[in-house]
């Protein structure tokens, strides 16, 4: 297991360039597997070790056991432990997605507020696991990019069990001994992936008894099939690109094959959205026919006009009108774009107290220790940065608007409040970590009226 681990961290260089890893701790075998082992070989990869926890609150006492063991278990190893207790149950229903896509989302959440540049999150997935989601992607009717799996490395996120069986972690726990405990959930068949791990795979290894590591050979074949498609498309993508979409000629002289893929790529780039097949085939017939244009959601066209490609947001209201900067000042009113901003006069700091500011904290407060002659309100430039509250990192506005999937014809509507290229306040998005008033500062609020209907 020590081969298999070692090689995946140096071929995917897991922990180059970081000082901190946060392992995600469950308190199952293989997340304990994996902070035993990290916290046992940490000064050879020359990084701290830490864990965190995400409570679900979904299997009552056994999900507050779960919990009291991960923190003890980190107790016993000297090791820092974060951890949540989310409902995730009700917020599942009020995302209106199943509770194991919610309660990844959140896991996730969790991770990333954690985390800074020279940190990285470890979970403790498989082979196993990723042989049962090859398997229930396989189900669900999944192309190329479905036989990949579970990726070993995705933007933060490191997995360096990723070429383990589940029996070499059992084992490593039983020779260590290491301490788990069970999730009573995973020897049930309620959900899809247990149903894949308890009664599709034993007959698959009773046909084949290597069926799991033959589905992670595939899955790593199809990761470099992948990586070179992306890579081609990519390539095409980039010298196709034009002004305001991209070039027919350059369009028509790529390979059938990744045509389609180019176009994926561009819808996503100009409108933050992953196009239908049926919407993707009418674009490619009409860039083969030289015309045609396809509206791929409301007031948002994908159009052949002249040598060009064109990706078009079309509305049918008034026009937008240009927002002049003006120095921020207390106790004054704005009127923009059909909506208005209220800055309030300053409010005392004893208010901070109040059991009720918390949730209006994170999102339209701001400390008046910023105000000075150069903070402004305006709408964004190129080198704007943001630092989200509790997130410990800094962010360009345009990688923020991305991640948030704001639509790009909004981007430059968006009132900010900034100091040189930094940005205290964004309206719909809220305050920065700089901008937080502590208790022992005056602050001042912005309440925004009226709706934008795009």
């Amino acid at each position: 297991m020590f081969k298999e681990i070692e090689s995946a961290v140096s071929d995917h260089r897991m922990f180059d360039g970081k000082k901190r890893v946060i392992v995600a701790l469950s308190g199952g075998a293989d997340s304990m597997c994996l902070l035993h082992y990290l916290v046992s070989n940490c000064e050879r990869f020359g990084v701290s070790v830490c864990a965190a926890h995400l409570n679900h609150s979904l299997r009552g006492e056994e999900s507050e056991r779960d919990n009291v063991f991960a923190g003890e278990m980190c107790r016993k190893l000297g090791v820092e432990f974060f951890f949540k207790k989310c409902d995730i149950s009700s917020m599942a229903k009020e995302k209106k997605i199943g509770l194991e896509e919610c309660g990844r989302q959140e896991r996730y959440k969790f991770f990333d507020e954690l985390c800074d540049d020279e940190t990285v999150v470890a979970t403790a997935h498989t082979a196993s696991d990723n042989a049962e989601t090859i398997l229930l992607n396989i189900t669900r009717g999944c192309g190329i990019d479905g036989l990949v799996g579970i990726p070993p490395v995705r933007g933060n996120i490191v997995r360096p069990l990723i070429r383990c069986s589940r029996t070499q972690i059992e084992k490593y726990c039983e020779e260590n001994n290491v301490p788990f405990v069970t999730d009573s959930t995973n020897l049930t068949d309620e959900y899809n992936r247990n149903k894949i791990r308890l009664s599709v795979l034993p007959v698959l290894k009773k046909i084949n008894p290597s069926a799991e590591a033959s589905i992670n050979r595939l899955s790593e074949i199809a990761a470099e099939k992948v990586g070179f498609l992306n890579r081609s498309v990519n390539r095409e993508y980039l010298g196709c690109k034009t002004e305001k979409g991209l070039s027919l000629p350059g369009l028509q002289a790529c390979d059938e094959d990744i045509l389609p893929d180019v176009i994926i790529t561009a819808v996503r780039e100009h409108f933050f959205l992953t196009a239908e097949k049926k919407h993707i085939d009418l674009i490619v017939r009409a860039v083969r026919e030289g015309s045609g244009a396809v509206e791929i959601r409301k007031d948002k066209f994908v159009r052949v006009a002249g040598n060009e490609v064109v990706f078009e947001s079309v509305f049918h209201d008034a026009p937008r009108e240009k927002f002049e900067e003006r120095e921020l000042k207390l106790s004054s009113q704005i009127n923009y774009n059909r909506k208005k901003y209220i800055i309030s006069s300053r409010k005392p700091k004893s208010d901070l107290n109040s059991p009720k500011i918390n949730k209006k904290l994170l999102n339209k407060l701001l400390s008046c220790d910023i105000i000075s002659c150069d903070t402004v309100i305006r709408t964004r430039r190129s080198g704007d940065f943001f630092k989200p509250v509790s997130r410990n990192c800094t962010k360009t506005l345009k990688k923020l608007f991305t991640e948030m999937k704001i639509p790009s014809e909004k981007r430059n509507m968006l009132l900010l409040i900034a100091k040189g290229s930094e940005i205290l306040w964004i309206e719909g998005i809220g305050t920065s970590q700089t901008a937080i008033p502590k208790k022992d500062e005056d602050y001042f609020e912005i309440i925004v009226e009226g709706n934008d209907s795009e």
